[in-house]
């Protein structure tokens, strides 16, 4: 049975961009859609999004958390450091959740799971600790869609069986609650992007699936992507039930400097129909006294403009954040004050940007509209091609079979 229901609205000749209605448990949003995304520590987004979100203009909202095995062995200890350790860390993501839903988003939580050292953990976890993540995914008050732990890369296919054998048996065992859907990951791997393990979610009612991007540009994915979509579709047109992917972690800009043009908000175009804000942390983070300058995203060419080199202030800063300072007192503020400015005024700008997508794609005029962007003429390019391998899937074949494959087709 599905608890998510995918409903086609309308759709983009030639490509991949369509846009859709897609219900969670009686609530629903319509695609394309920026989640709202938050951690424990820091609700930018939330703030930011807070004036923009209306009753007809509801997203989901992220709260994405990392958590060591080693903490989560120290919660799963049955001890009264443990359990006030538990009780800390649940708390703190249910506030998330709250505010989240409080905003009027449909309000999930993401897990990722590391070693000592950060890192991805590349493993199962023994049956205690994915007990405790299930506990945390289940038992956390408004937490509306669950989404399996991130975990990087598993060694084997039966671990990945295992995990969805997991989901199902806790999915069954509701107690009579009504039961919450689940958001399953595809890995960026080509390799595990198996018919054997899609065909498992889509059997337990999966119909919304997530995508790690890694916080790479989604161009990187394009053969993964196509994999993805070949897949799902077979399973789709056999139930005659449309599905949904949601792009996690995805990158917010490519390029560097000048030549610095968005990608997050052009999923739709890569056949995504929601995504989220990136949480991967870099292995270096330079000081903030560090930072040269600062760069703004210009909707005009959707390239990332220099501060200092703003030629039109009243179009390219015409957010709220800017709306509350003097420009001319910029240069004044500490580098981590004009940081968040420019970071929220980016959120802002993506934000009106993506809520603008669907009428666009409706009068089937999105690709006209992003043509006319300077700065992302090569991601068009990239869109319209990624839809051309899908439509004569040869053309996929020939790239997908110099690839290695892990697991049998």
């Amino acid at each position: 049975m599905s608890y998510i229901e995918v409903e086609e609205l309308s759709r983009e000749p030639e490509t991949l961009i369509r846009s859709c209605k897609i219900k969670v448990n009686g609530k629903s949003f319509t695609t394309p859609s920026r989640s709202v995304s938050v951690t424990k520590s820091t609700k930018t987004e939330l703030d930011v999004a807070k004036p923009l979100i209306t009753q007809n203009n509801t997203p989901l909202g992220e709260v994405y958390t990392r958590i060591s095995l080693d903490d989560l062995s120290r919660i799963a200890d049955d001890s009264k450091q443990g359990h006030e350790r538990g009780e800390e860390f649940s708390k703190s993501i249910s506030l998330r959740l709250e505010q989240l839903r409080d905003l009027g988003t449909i309000p999930y939580l993401v897990i990722s799971v590391v070693d000592s050292n950060g890192n991805p953990y590349n493993q199962l976890p023994e049956k205690k600790i994915l007990d405790l993540i299930f506990n945390l995914l289940w038992g956390t008050q408004n937490n509306a869609i669950i989404v399996p732990p991130l975990m990087g890369i598993f060694p084997e296919e039966k671990q990945y069986l295992d995990l969805i054998n997991a989901l199902h048996e806790r999915q069954d065992s509701s107690n009579g609650r009504k039961p919450l859907p689940i958001m399953p990951i595809i890995p960026s791997a080509y390799a595990l992007v198996a018919p054997t393990l899609l065909k498992q979610y889509w059997d337990i009612g999966c119909r919304l699936f997530a995508f790690n991007c890694e916080n790479k540009k989604y161009g990187a994915f394009g053969f993964v992507i196509e994999k993805a979509h070949t897949e799902l579709d077979k399973f789709s047109k056999e139930s005659k039930e449309s599905y949904a992917i949601h792009a996690l972690n995805s990158k917010l800009k490519t390029g560097k400097g000048d030549t610095s043009r968005i990608n997050s908000i052009l999923g739709s175009g890569f056949g995504f129909d929601s995504f989220s804000s990136n949480h991967i942390i870099p292995k270096f983070i330079p000081p903030s006294t560090d930072i040269k300058d600062f760069f703004v995203f210009n909707d005009g060419d959707y390239g990332f403009s220099s501060f200092s080199k703003v030629v039109d202030p009243d179009k390219v800063l015409n957010t709220n954040i800017f709306k509350k300072y003097d420009l001319g007192e910029f240069n004044n503020f500490s580098s981590g004050v004009k940081l968040k400015i420019c970071n929220s005024h980016n959120i802002e700008k993506s934000i009106r940007e993506i809520q603008s997508y669907p009428k666009f794609i409706e009068n089937e005029k999105l690709v006209t509209y992003l043509s006319n962007k300077e700065k992302i003429k090569g991601e068009i390019l990239e869109i319209k091609n990624i839809a051309g391998h899908i439509k004569n899937p040869e053309m996929a074949n020939e790239k997908a079979s110099k690839k290695k494959k892990w697991f049998k087709k």
